[in-house]
């Protein structure tokens, strides 16, 4: 993070709402990505990046490492983006509401991609997350380490695990490149 967004995270630590503002507002986009990751309705995740602007503004105070402002932002979001998701697994999933694959995915059918996308609902929370962030997201180990707060072997291990349990349930490489 460069100086002068530093100054302005500890604007906001300070309680200028105006820095903070601006702030969110720089990482609207990235918001909206990764909580698509997590949910497919644009109105949940809209919900989940309003509901993260609310905590981030009663909760920046305790922000301690101005730098990694965009870490603990994300980690609120992806708190909210879990909450919604789990409040609505019981709910019927409408083929138009399905996230968008991964350009490495396009060769896929339909079915494939379904396949793929129940394959990812049953895998448990942490290589469900490790999967998308890497293959949807483009994330690297490493900042899926710095993201999470999670050993860079502990990722590479979700990451292996999780391909294995995809492939054992659905019979194909789906996350081969």
């Amino acid at each position: 993070m460069n100086k002068v967004k530093i100054r302005t995270v500890k604007r906001a630590i300070r309680g200028d709402q105006q820095a903070f503002s601006q702030l969110v507002l720089g990482q609207a986009d990235y918001l909206t990505r990764t909580g698509h990751l997590y949910l497919s309705r644009d109105v949940d995740v809209q919900d989940a990046i309003s509901e993260t602007t609310l905590i981030a503004l009663h909760s920046i105070s305790q922000l301690q490492k101005p730098a990694l402002f965009r870490t603990w932002l994300t980690r609120i979001l992806i708190r909210q983006c879990y909450r919604r998701y789990s409040e609505q697994a019981h709910e019927v999933c409408d083929l138009a509401d399905l996230p968008e694959m991964p350009t490495n995915l396009a060769n896929v059918s339909v079915d494939e991609k379904l396949d793929l996308l129940g394959g990812l609902k049953r895998l448990n929370d942490g290589y469900r997350q490790v999967l998308l962030m890497f293959y949807y997201n483009g994330l690297s180990i490493h900042e899926i380490s710095d993201l999470i707060g999670m050993p860079e072997n502990t990722v590479k291990s979700h990451l292996k695990r999780g391909k294995s349990q995809l492939k054992t349930w659905l019979g194909g490489d789906y996350f081969e490149k």
